[in-house]
């Protein structure tokens, strides 16, 4: 089968999105497929075509017709230039599928170009309709129309939770019924059989795009609060950048915790397995509704134990009590009680080890891939039907 994949965002861009494409990417390959990824040239300086760690890359100009003059104009100007070469490469890459991964501007050429060629369309949900911190989908009157034509001309829709396919519902009002899919974020469990992080202590970890919906300023003041109650030193290693992180520095030199709190800063896969494998568990402190955040099933391969917050999809892969411990958003007290219970107890963590590298197998690509193509190929039996 051939593939092409039309996620929000890419190489050289690091993310949630851009590693589970990724990682889907090469696995259908593995598998036999032929992907091609389409997505957005910005910086602009960028190649128009590049080949990246052996995954065919196309970038195009995505304008959209917004109702600001710069956006109208764009799309304008580059607009009907992208479309044709869309639909050029499609052709030349003989798709038998166009998959929308994250609704974004690339996905308004890839759904026009899906109708041009009278192409099978497939859109995957990754909760951006809440996870979003403008709430884009809910104010921008693009954005809305963006996503409800979307969802509705789709063949087959998938929701990386079932929580996130449900949203996806609620936004164009009716169930999807046999189009609609719950298709977990995956994981390649065989990279987890790597070394681990060697640190001077036994460390806490978090990873994520510096932001505000993150709640990272949470984790901060909860680990603040447990550190003079700890029995042995643990350090927190909080990797990743963004916007909010100075604000984030600044907030550990307040709380006084700067020697032990360390910002190391954005990581590769390999670095962030690394990271992963060497931590005594893992902390999610997400204040957003999340889809399936891509770093809870990477902590359940590295049998990291974790303590997340009962973010979107999150509890349907973390098991309160038997792989972690959820806590409500945005409670500082039960964040501190769960990181201190886990700090303190070596059983418990052990435990939860042992079942977070069982129920991994359960997210390793090679089962998502499978459902994936089962959904490629739902969506074309669809489409076949209907015209």
């Amino acid at each position: 089968m051939n593939i092409a994949i039309f996620p929000s965002a890419f190489h050289p861009s690091l993310g949630g999105v851009e590693e589970l494409v990724r990682q889907l990417a090469h696995q259908l390959v593995r598998d036999g497929h032929r992907v091609m990824i389409a997505t957005n040239r910005w910086p602009k300086t960028l190649p128009e075509r590049e080949d990246v760690d052996g995954l065919d890359v196309r970038r195009y100009i995505c304008r959209v017709p917004e109702r600001t003059w710069k956006q109208m104009g764009g799309a304008i100007l580059f607009g009907p230039g992208t479309l044709r070469s869309v639909c050029r490469d499609l052709k030349e890459f003989k798709a038998d599928i166009v998959h929308v991964e994250c609704v974004s501007s690339p996905a308004y050429y890839a759904m026009n170009a899906a109708k041009r060629l009278k192409l099978p369309l497939v859109v995957t949900l990754q909760g951006e309709l809440t996870m979003d911190a403008s709430r884009i989908f809910q104010k921008n009157h693009f954005a809305k129309q963006l996503m409800r034509e979307s969802l509705e001309r789709a063949d087959a829709v998938t929701g990386c939770s079932a929580h996130t396919l449900a949203e996806g519902e609620t936004f164009v009002g009716e169930k999807f019924g046999p189009r609609g899919f719950v298709t977990p974020n995956g994981v390649r469990c065989a990279d987890f059989e790597a070394e681990p992080y060697k640190h001077v202590r036994p460390y806490i970890f978090a990873i994520g795009r510096h932001a505000a919906q993150k709640g990272f300023d949470n984790l901060l003041k909860a680990y603040a609060r447990i550190r003079p109650q700890l029995s042995q030193p643990f350090d927190l290693l909080l990797a990743g950048d963004g916007p909010e992180r100075a604000s984030l520095e600044a907030l550990a030199a307040e709380l006084k915790i700067k020697d032990s709190a360390h910002f190391v800063g954005r990581k590769n896969h390999d670095e962030a397995v690394a990271l992963f494998l060497g931590c005594e568990f893992f902390v999610l402190s997400s204040r957003a509704d999340e889809g399936l955040p891509v770093v809870s099933v990477e902590a359940l391969a590295a049998g990291a134990p974790i303590v997340a917050t009962r973010s979107g999809g999150t509890p349907e892969a973390v098991q309160d009590g038997i792989n972690g411990l959820i806590i409500p958003k945005d409670d500082i007290d039960s964040l501190a009680h769960s990181m201190l219970r886990l700090a303190s107890d070596d059983a418990l963590r052990s435990s939860m080890r042992t079942a977070n590298r069982e129920r991994a197998h359960e997210y390793d690509w090679t089962r998502i891939a499978i459902n994936y193509v089962g959904v490629y190929q739902s969506a074309i039996s669809k489409h076949r039907a209907g015209n």
